[in-house]
């Protein structure tokens, strides 16, 4: 790891990506930036953090509310040494037109401008000490090529289908603001993506009539398409190593030998 204002690929995103090796999805890196406001574990514990909402760079608002719902189950089964509060109470601590339009001006910018960030600290004064702001800036799906059977002639080899999973690559960066100070005091860049392989996902020759010397077209016959992975899926190691990058508590001490 490299160490200093910006540390690349941590420890905890090198670990997440064994899961990549079971098919459900790897957080393939992060870059932490520290401030000198960066906050210390008493600090966010003592303070709270509030999720405003992660947007989505050139989507719909509709977009939002899974991306949020998923990254408050993996606090809440992550963390539960911090007090989180959700986006669902920011919104209405803000009032809807006001939040709406501070996240329409985040997902156009990605940060938080100056009268904004006093606004949030107005309005979540005694609820909240830090607020967390994020933007997805990269969504890309990949989808296999939709394959036909075709003619075969007696004793050619079978075509192969090939693998038929989908995937997923996301990019996010993570922001938490310091509403005491209005310094953006942790950014954290995290990419990650996931699979969805069919089940049946299996290289199948299309059934042909086997006759001496007879070329048989076969009817044509489209493999189905796997179903793409969600966007929330695909940015679970993301978040996953999102709160393990987190401020922690400090470790304890050993214990005496008697």
């Amino acid at each position: 790891m490299t160490r200093g204002r910006y540390a690349i690929f941590s420890g905890a995103a090198a670990l997440l990506c064994l899961a990549g090796l079971l098919g459900i999805g790897c957080a393939t890196g992060s870059a932490v930036r520290t401030t000198d406001s960066n906050p210390t574990y008493e600090a966010l514990r003592d303070g709270g953090l509030a999720i405003v909402s992660i947007t989505v760079k050139e989507e719909v608002e509709q977009v939002r509310p899974p991306l949020n719902a998923a990254l408050e189950r993996v606090l809440r089964e992550t963390r539960p040494d911090l007090r989180v509060q959700t986006s669902d109470a920011t919104r209405e601590s803000l009032g809807l037109p006001e939040y709406r339009r501070l996240l329409a001006a985040y997902q156009l910018q990605g940060k938080l401008a100056a009268a904004d960030r006093n606004a949030l600290a107005s309005r979540l004064r005694g609820g909240a000490r830090f607020a967390l702001l994020a933007r997805v800036d990269k969504d890309v799906v990949r989808l296999p090529p939709n394959r036909t059977s075709s003619s075969l002639r007696y004793g050619a080899a079978s075509p192969s289908f090939g693998n038929q999973s989908a995937s997923r690559d996301a990019r996010i960066r993570m922001a938490i603001y310091d509403l005491e100070t209005g310094a953006e005091a942790w950014v954290a860049v995290y990419t990650s993506s996931t699979d969805n392989t069919p089940a049946d996902s299996v290289s199948r020759p299309p059934a042909v009539l086997l006759l001496p010397l007879l070329t048989v077209p076969t009817e044509g016959r489209f493999e189905p398409l796997p179903e793409r992975p969600s966007l929330a899926r695909a940015l679970i190691e993301g978040f996953r190593a999102f709160a393990a990058d987190l401020p922690g508590p400090p470790p304890q001490p050993a214990a005496a030998v008697r």
